[in-house]
């Protein structure tokens, strides 16, 4: 009887191929699990995202004198403006901007920081504006003229970790970019997951938390620009299944 041996080399590009086809259910078993990731695990430090000078500050909050007073001011303008302070379903963890000026102490809410990444500051170096959208992670100070990248604190009542801040476009570029280097297509590289309905566009989210396992900056903030509704979609690995889409979010084909 003749018996095939496959090859090192084989047996791993047959793993691949099983794991790749497997996308359903590839989540976290409990939101205590996944309670646990956000605020006990450590993890290899992540090299800021964006291409930006390195003399600009990043806002961090365990380095930063009067941090509570700071974080405290920034959550009360999210309040009074009604955006940001996500709360995590079915767990006390609330995700909450760290953005303010590490020169002049200028806090800027949650609406603001959204409001500047859709127009920011031109710079040259970038050849045109959706280019600078997707790469450039700085905000610019309107009071001292600096810049600075802000940031995302995890709290369970008090802060336990941070992750850099990105805007939607910069989390779909980040996430999209890291899957590329592990020879995987999601979002918007993927064509099937372009929906078009009338004149609108949406995205299917077809990202597997657990393929993200290693990068909290990029779990984080796709689950703050997530509804409430479908935040344990994304927790639990159904979203795949479920066909959610990205965000929840149409947008006008121009």
């Amino acid at each position: 009887m003749h018996t095939e041996i496959l090859s090192q080399e084989e047996i791993e590009q047959l793993l691949n191929a099983i794991n790749a086809g497997d996308k359903t259910g590839s989540g976290f078993d409990s939101t205590e699990a996944f309670e646990n990731y956000l605020t006990k695990r450590e993890f290899h430090p992540e090299k800021p995202y964006g291409v930006f000078d390195e003399d600009v500050s990043i806002c961090r909050f365990f380095d930063s004198k009067n941090n509570d007073n700071l974080l405290a001011d920034i959550k009360k303008k999210n309040e009074e403006q009604g955006l940001g302070n996500i709360k995590i379903p079915n767990t006390d963890i609330m995700l909450i901007n760290y953005s303010f000026c590490p020169k002049c102490k200028t806090i800027y809410s949650f609406k603001e920081i959204m409001d500047y990444f859709r127009k920011p500051k031109p710079d040259t170096r970038y050849k045109n504006a959706a280019l600078q959208l997707r790469n450039d992670t700085r905000v610019f100070c309107h009071n001292c003229d600096s810049f600075f990248i802000p940031s995302l604190i995890i709290s369970d009542s008090t802060p336990k970790k941070e992750v850099q801040f990105l805007c939607r476009v910069q989390t779909i570029d980040a996430v999209e970019k890291y899957m590329l280097s592990k020879n995987t297509e999601v979002l918007t590289k993927d064509k099937s997951n372009i929906v078009n309905k009338d004149n609108l566009r949406a995205i299917r989210n077809d990202v597997s938390i657990m393929d993200l396992e290693e990068k909290p900056t990029l779990i984080t903030n796709i689950i703050q620009y997530t509804p409430f509704r479908l935040i344990m979609n994304f927790i639990d690995g159904t979203n795949v299944e479920k066909g959610d889409l990205l965000f929840d979010e149409w947008k006008k084909v121009s």
